[in-house]
């Protein structure tokens, strides 16, 4: 007779389990980064044209900017994509994370630590959340600084201001993003190396009695199995021995 929780499996099989708010959030910049860029084209020369008007804000303050808004818009897709990551791997992962949570804990006799569970799954659970909000909100004040310049009610040097702020805080934010996004990917990996490790080590454990397996874990063992082999299970038929 199965004994398992009918609820749950048929959640798994008709719908995402698992879903996370960031990824609304991301998009939801990513999209106004692609508004704004085009906002901003109307303040530069058309190809080939050369325009000189004082009135306008500094070509290159301007083209900074949009450049900003494109790499910001580029690193919330890669957000959204890391996240669906961690979400379709979730129980994979809190599986592995939770059996090397003991381990660490056996091989460093410390008491069990949820570290390495709450990096893996920092960004699915609202780890950028603040990145994101503060980039909405230098966002929303481009978009509104747009329409007080154009209304003739913000002035040249503000607006240039503005422009650069943008520019500043959207690289900053989005490389802390990204930051978050390479710490999580390398604190999965080797997470998977320290389970594949332990997984041989207990394959090891299980097989070197076996008579049929042994002579050949015995005879392909390198220098350092092979210490271990003698020291640690008493190993006595080590070629060379």
């Amino acid at each position: 007779m199965l004994n398992f929780n009918k609820g749950l499996f048929n959640v798994f099989g008709s719908s995402n389990a698992f879903q996370s708010a960031t990824m609304s959030k991301a998009t939801t910049t990513n999209g106004q980064c692609g508004t704004l860029r085009t906002r901003l084209d109307k303040y530069l020369p058309v190809e080939g044209e050369v325009i000189i008007d004082p009135t306008l804000p500094n070509e290159g303050k301007v083209i900074a900017c949009q450049v900003s808004l494109l790499n910001y818009g580029i690193g919330a897709n890669t957000l959204n994509a890391h996240v669906q990551t961690r979400l379709d791997s979730l129980l994979d992962d809190m599986q592995v994370a939770s059996a090397v949570k003991s381990l660490d804990s056996y091989i460093s006799d410390v008491p069990e630590s949820c570290a390495n569970i709450n990096t893996i799954a920092g960004t699915a659970a609202g780890a950028t959340d603040d990145l994101l909000a503060a980039s909405t909100d230098i966002l929303n004040e481009l978009d509104a600084g747009i329409t007080a310049f154009d209304g003739g009610t913000m002035e040249l040097e503000d607006f240039e201001d503005l422009l650069d702020r943008v520019t500043a805080e959207l690289g900053n934010n989005i490389t802390a993003i990204l930051g978050m996004i390479s710490n999580e990917i390398s604190m999965v990996q080797n997470m998977y190396d320290t389970h594949m490790r332990m997984a041989k080590s207990f394959k090891v454990s299980a097989l070197i009695d076996d008579p049929c397996v042994r002579p050949f874990l015995v005879r392909l063992a390198g220098p350092e199995l092979s210490a271990v082999l003698v020291s640690d299970f008493g190993v006595d038929d080590l070629e060379g021995l």
